[in-house]
Formats: structure tokens, C-alpha cells, sequence
């Protein structure tokens, strides 16, 4: 070998080790704990949907050996080894896969997360309440599972997209914004209330949400119409989006809102890109503004003196803009309200 190879070689070999991630790690997660990472995590286990799409996003998939039976995304994330549901931990199935690491959230419950902790294993808790917190938990995933440049240039890409739609949006009073309502369930009329992810987002994407109450409450008919909302929102899980949009645009009173005497009420195809607090949620910011924004609201009159069509009937919009008088597709009633309860009740931030 060249006096020229060994020397590149020698280079090579120092950038290595310098960008290498050193351990232990010590962190700090969202609810105050320190935990030591003492080496590379080598059999992760996620908690919940948000962390393992973090993790696949950051590169880390093929070091994830279990999962929860709602994680969808993306598409190898189905067949991981389930563990439970959120509140429904099987911690003896957690045993047995024997991870190094598990990644939880404050939805698992204080009581599972601590006898995770008590049986010896490394437990890492989020509880994301914000846009930034979400960016801040790619990060750390990143850090700690030695993935720090892709981590980097998945929050990178997220925050010129955030970027790109909030600079529209900013600057808008109150009073310019398009009046949201956000719906998980047509009976009775669940809703997203001012401390969930889908408020945060409206109010990014340039509306306003018309429900104050915290968490996911009963909305009534009579609220809806006295507030009287712009656009609705309707998202609700195998289908069941479209069972809501379709409930809302037959309801006879329900048709003296704007939102749809306007044609503005929309499906979501996919409310985990709203809902759950991971880099797909700026796919949902985008399709949000796609339905709430300055642009989309100007088809129809100005946020507060829509001057669009008052058309009632039967056609009703779809996620893409289209006409859909069909069925929800796919799953039965029973199956959508038992997902829903299951995933979006317990989806209150405290």
C-alpha cells in the first residue's frame, strides 16, 4: 500500500470515529426521567404508532422488533411482532422479545411504563404537545440511535414545509381566519378540542378552531350551528372518515351551517398524518391547508361573508376535491366506532 492509500485510509478512519456516536447517552425524556443509553440500541420495541414511523423515519427500522396492532405506518411496520395496543401492553410478550431499548408514550399509561422500568429495561417516554416537541423527539431518536444526519435531514425537510405554509398564515388576525371544525365521530359529534394536534395544525394551516373545550368532547348540534363553521373536517379511521362526511352532509340541520351549504366538508384518507405526532404530520399540515387556507377559503367569499354555492345535495367532497355519493368503503360500523374509541379517546393531552 502507498504512503498516499495509508494516509486517505488514516483520514477516512478519523472522520469515522469522530462522527460515531459516543456512549453512554444520557438524556432526559418528557416527563423528567434520565435515562443511560449504555451502547447501541440493537432490538428496539415502540409503544406506539408516533415513535415506530420516528424510527423507520430516522433509519432505525430494521433494529425495531416489536410493535402495537394500530401501528400502519409505513407498510413493514404492519407485520412487527405486536405487543398490544396502547393502554393494552402485553408486557409479557415485551419480555420475551428482549429489547434494549423501548421507546413509550404518556398514552401507555403510568402504571405499564413504570413496571417496564421496575423489570429492568431502558424505557424512554414521550409526550409531545407541540409542533417543536415533535421536531425536538426526531432528534433524540436520531442521537440515540446513532442515526443524527438522517434525523437531521428529516426535521430539515419538516420545517421548510412548516415554513413554507405558516408564512402565509402568520400574520392572519382571528378575525381572517376560517372557522374549523374538527370532527372524529358524527354520533354523537366528537370533536378535537384547543389542546390536540389537530387545533395546532388548523391554526397553522390559517383557520381557527371553534371548539374550546379540551381534549375530544361531545360537541352538540346546537353549538355547531350558533358557531356556525366555515369547513369541517371529518377523520376517522378504515373508513370512517367518509361514514362522518357523509352523516354531516345529510343532516337537515346540520345544512344550515356554511361548511356545508358550501361544499366544504372534507374527508381525511389518512388521520394518523394529523394525529399521531410524527414526520407525517406535515403531510397533514399541508392537506389541511389545502382545505383552510386563505386560497381555498377565497373560492367561496371571504372567512367571515362566504359568497360561494349553496347547493345542498347529495354530492359530497372528497380528499382530492372529487364527487363521492358511495359508502364508506371497506369496514363495518361496529369496527370504526370500537377503532375510534380505542385510538382517539385516548388521544387527550392532559
Amino acid at each position: 500500500m502507498s504512503k498516499i492509500s495509508c494516509i486517505i485510509l488514516l483520514i477516512l478512519t478519523t472522520v469515522l470515529i469522530s462522527n460515531a456516536q459516543a456512549y453512554p447517552i444520557i438524556i432526559t425524556d418528557d416527563f423528567g426521567y434520565e435515562v443511560t443509553i449504555e451502547k447501541l440500541p440493537e432490538r428496539i420495541v415502540s409503544l406506539s404508532p408516533c415513535n415506530t414511523e420516528i424510527l423507520f423515519a430516522v433509519g432505525a427500522g430494521d433494529r425495531v422488533v416489536g410493535g402495537t396492532t394500530y401501528d400502519a405506518y409505513p407498510p413493514e411496520a404492519v407485520n412487527l411482532p405486536k405487543i398490544g395496543g396502547f393502554s393494552t401492553i402485553n408486557i409479557e410478550a415485551v419480555v420475551n422479545i428482549t429489547p434494549d431499548l423501548i421507546l413509550a408514550e404518556d398514552t401507555n399509561g403510568e402504571d405499564t411504563i413504570n413496571t417496564l422500568r421496575n423489570l429492568g429495561f431502558t424505557v424512554i417516554t414521550f409526550n409531545p404537545e407541540t409542533m417543536d416537541d415533535i421536531l425536538d423527539n426526531i432528534r433524540l431518536v436520531g442521537n440515540i440511535t446513532g442515526n443524527e444526519g438522517a434525523a437531521g435531514s428529516v426535521t430539515e425537510g419538516m420545517t421548510q414545509q412548516i415554513q413554507t405554509i405558516t408564512s402565509q398564515t402568520e400574520d392572519m388576525s382571528p378575525d381572517q381566519r376560517t372557522r374549523v371544525l374538527y370532527l372524529v365521530w358524527h354520533d354523537s359529534l366528537y370533536a378535537a378540542g384547543s389542546d390536540t394536534y389537530p387545533s395546532d395544525l388548523i391554526w397553522m394551516a390559517g383557520g381557527k378552531n371553534i371548539l374550546e373545550g379540551e381534549g375530544w368532547p361531545i360537541i352538540s348540534i346546537e353549538e355547531v350551528i350558533n358557531k356556525n363553521p366555515q369547513v369541517i373536517i371529518c377523520s376517522g379511521m378504515g373508513g370512517g372518515s367518509y361514514t362522518i362526511m357523509e352523516a354531516i352532509n345529510s343532516n337537515p340541520i346540520l345544512s344550515k351551517t356554511d361548511a356545508v351549504k358550501n361544499q366544504k366538508v372534507y374527508a381525511i384518507a389518512d388521520s394518523q398524518t394529523i394525529e399521531v405526532a410524527g414526520p407525517r404530520i406535515v403531510q397533514g399540515l399541508a392537506e389541511l391547508h389545502s382545505y383552510i387556507g386563505p386560497e381555498a377559503v377565497a373560492e367561496s367569499g371571504s372567512p367571515n361573508n362566504p359568497s360561494g354555492a349553496t347547493s345542498t345535495g347529495d354530492t359530497v367532497s372528497t380528499v382530492d376535491g372529487s364527487s363521492n355519493t358511495s359508502r364508506a368503503p371497506g369496514f363495518s360500523l361496529m369496527l370504526t366506532v370500537s377503532m375510534l374509541i380505542a385510538v382517539y379517546l385516548r388521544r387527550m393531552r392532559y
